[in-house]
């Protein structure tokens, strides 16, 4: 694998939250990575970063397994190492963990006698697998299940399972000069009980917390290492699990990230946030692909950047990246101000195909009956809600209805020679929409352009006059004779670029655009429509449009990446009395096979999620064979059922070198 810690800047993965208040979470991760093709463990994975330098640690899958330590590399090698060793020989029934303190990595785990044993680290980059070391106890106890460590007040905290049903049991360990561990005492959590081994986390100097779970569900306790207290228990969540939740600072904040697997078969992945004095109360469910029988492990990065790493339902390692960000600030925090003298020639936004479309509050054309949600909404969130989604670029078709200009969606530019067509959100509520947002986000920036129009039902004019009055000169972008290639990406803060197909009006702010390979208008789009039902011609026809210019575009030119399927004749013609609106995450995993999971007669809203699946993976391969390079590269991934989910892949892909 070519590209490791470097990668972490480049796959992301959000946790919306508010560090000052209490605020609903979304989590948008990064593809799961496979990062040890060879490795594979019936245990938990734990990760680690030790002075920039990133380990992982495993047993072998098996009654008891080999444990291997293996140095991964620093944030910015551009190549994954593999350094992996393994404990001379050593065994053991249950999954290791590391642990960093200044000077030292250690490697923890449960021999097969039930005592605690460790290696040390001889290097920055190596361990002494050939010394291992035991934790000496008086009396000789054995744990079992597991173990979790910290570090607290200078000493290793370790918190694990008595050789019992219910007990938990933790121990402070105090080191020599040379790192090795002195003699401790074993002491039982007294009052709580646990069906697995707990997780530990340091809260402050004198202030460490226990997550741990049995058949009441989730909880956590706090220990006072000074006075040897516990805290009464307090329950985590809701939810039940038969492993304990994870637990880790989020962001070098007094916020606590809580990751944990669903109950006996369920290995979907759920997580929760809130401030250390504050009970989490709402847990949020991870993307599909994210499936784990054991506990994760997540390491930091920076003040901002996570690893999570877990074990598959396969027994592989994965990786997966996030950061924090607001998708409705995603340009400010992500873009600005490093970026801000770039251009949009430079970046990638997502963008929304027939923008307007996610409501039908009317029907019009020769066949109006025939129109219904199936053939018609390509859009599940209202623009309101695709801005704060993080959507920077909108397609609007508009026409009238009811004395009232509306987002439209039809056959023809003219309602009434269409074969028929619906009307969307209203086009004030649109507008006030986009007025209120960059009232409210001043960094951030829109692009909006109009098409398909009819004089006689509303025209370019008209809709211009609607605009200036709605949302005033100092919204609209004023390009005072500049390309748009020119234009950098500081300048267009708090503003939003309007455009319309083949019509400018300087007067009225309003710039051209066109879609063409070659255009003297304002904005070009270079741009392929498949106009098919059938995900392998889609792809083929996008692979064979990047290809053809990889040489160069002009300098008015925005590559926009179309990807829609579109319904066949016998679907468009359907009449829907059962409109689903249920919620599928459209990002899957990278390796996906090119066949026609498309069916006959479904809804442009199922044919885009299941279309929309391909889409970061394929153009990851398009990226990694060559057919898109720096001079190709697209600047808009322009989509429908637009949300968090292409804003993610934008974030990611701007972080990559083909944009930098």
């Amino acid at each position: 694998m070519k590209l490791f810690l470097n990668a972490l800047l480049y796959l992301f993965m959000l946790i919306l939250v508010s560090l000052g208040s209490v605020n609903a979470q979304n989590l948008s991760l990064s593809v799961p990575v496979n990062f040890l093709p060879a490795a594979s463990t019936d245990k938990a994975v734990d990760i680690t970063n030790f002075k920039g330098r990133y380990f992982v640690t495993w047993k072998e899958a098996g009654a008891t397994g080999i444990i291997h330590v293996c140095y991964l590399g620093k944030q910015y090698d551009t190549r994954f190492s593999q350094h992996d060793a393994t404990a001379r020989s050593e065994v053991s029934a249950f999954a290791p963990v590391l642990r960093t303190t200044d000077k030292h990595i250690y490697a923890f785990w449960i021999g097969t006698d039930g005592s605690l044993k460790y290696i040390i680290n001889n290097s920055d980059t190596t361990f002494n697998t050939q010394t291992i070391n035991k934790v000496s106890f008086g009396g000789a106890p054995k744990l079992k299940l597991g173990i979790t460590a910290t570090v607290i007040g200078g000493k290793v905290m370790i918190a694990s399972h008595a050789d019992n049903k219910n007990d938990m049991v933790v121990t402070l360990l105090d080191q020599d000069e040379n790192g090795v561990f002195k003699p401790a005492v074993l002491e039982t959590i007294s009052g709580k009980r646990s069906l697995d081994y707990p997780f530990i986390v340091t809260l402050s100097d004198n202030r460490a917390r226990i997550c741990y779970t049995n058949d009441d569900g989730m909880f956590y306790t706090d220990y006072n290492p000074a006075n040897k207290t516990w805290t009464d228990r307090t329950a985590v969540e809701k939810s039940k699990t038969k492993v304990a939740p994870a637990v880790y600072h989020a962001f070098n904040t007094t916020r606590l990230f809580y990751m944990w697997k669903g109950y006996k078969k369920d290995n979907f992945i759920y997580y929760a946030s809130e401030h250390e004095q504050n009970r989490p109360v709402n847990g949020f469910k991870l993307p599909d692909y994210f499936k784990t029988p054991y506990p994760v492990s997540i390491c930091n990065v920076d003040s901002k950047k996570f690893i999570m790493a877990f074990v598959g339902e396969d027994q592989k390692l994965y990786l997966s990246y996030f950061t924090s960000y607001n998708p409705a600030n995603w340009m400010e925090d992500t873009l600005m101000p490093a970026k801000g003298n770039l251009t949009l020639k430079d970046i990638v936004i997502p963008g929304a195909h027939d923008a307007g479309m996610s409501a039908l509050n009317g029907t019009g054309g020769i066949h109006a009956g025939s129109i219904n949600p199936c053939n018609t909404l390509t859009q599940k969130l209202n623009i309101g809600k695709q801005l704060n989604a993080g959507i920077r670029m909108f397609d609007l078709r508009v026409g009238a209805y009811k004395n009232a200009i509306y987002a439209k969606h039809s056959s023809s530019d003219c309602m009434a020679e269409a074969m028929g067509g619906g009307y969307g959100e209203q086009f004030k509520d649109i507008l006030d929409s986009v007025k209120s947002f960059l009232n409210m986000h001043k960094k951030e920036f829109i692009i909006i352009t109009f098409s398909h129009f009819c004089t006689r039902e509303a025209s370019a004019d008209h809709v211009a006059d609607t605009i200036l009055s709605v949302l005033g000169k100092d919204k609209i972008y004023n390009n005072q004779g500049k390309n748009i290639g020119d234009i950098k990406l500081n300048e267009l803060a708090g503003k939003v670029i309007i455009t319309f197909e083949q019509y400018a009006n300087r007067e009225k702010m309003i710039d051209s655009n066109s879609m063409a390979d070659r255009s003297k208008t304002f904005l070009n789009f270079r741009r392929a429509y498949a106009a098919t039902n059938q995900i392998d011609k889609l792809l083929a026809r996008e692979e064979s449009f990047f290809r053809s210019m990889k040489d160069g575009i002009n300098k008015n030119d925005l590559v926009r990446l179309d990807w829609q399927l579109t319904q066949s004749s016998d679907e468009a013609a359907l009449v829907c009395n059962d409109f689903e609106d249920e919620k599928v995450n459209p990002v899957v995993n990278g390796i996906m096979l090119l066949t026609n999971v498309v069916k006959k007669n479904q809804s442009i809203i199922d044919l885009a999620q299941s279309g929309n699946k391909y889409l970061p993976a394929k153009l990851n391969g398009w990226i990694n064979s060559g057919a898109i390079n720096k001079t190709n590269k697209p600047n808009i991934l322009y989509v429908d059922v637009a949300g968090p989910w292409i804003t993610d892949y934008c974030i990611e892909l701007n972080s990559t070198p083909l944009y930098n």
